[in-house]
């Protein structure tokens, strides 16, 4: 259970790790996307579009909570 769910979650992070670097204008994209399903306008969410992508860390982090709806896993849940 919990070690699948820690694999998902390191395919997914590589993955979009990968994305930011390879297409970064598409990543910056989707999060403009995922501000405005919030009701945020453009002129509210782009500089923290372009926040983001000052901070590749906090842009992973971003996507894999409000794109891909993953959290990093507990490791004591494996116990």
């Amino acid at each position: 259970g919990s070690h699948s769910e820690a694999d998902n979650y390191a395919r997914e992070l590589k993955r979009e790790q990968e994305e930011i670097i390879r297409v970064p204008d598409t990543e910056a994209a989707e999060v403009a996307e995922i501000l405005a399903r919030y009701g945020i306008e453009p002129h509210e969410y782009g500089p923290v579009v372009n926040a983001l992508r000052k901070k590749p860390q906090a842009w992973l982090d971003f996507m894999m909570k409000f794109e891909l709806g993953l959290e990093k896993p507990d490791p004591k849940r494996a116990l």
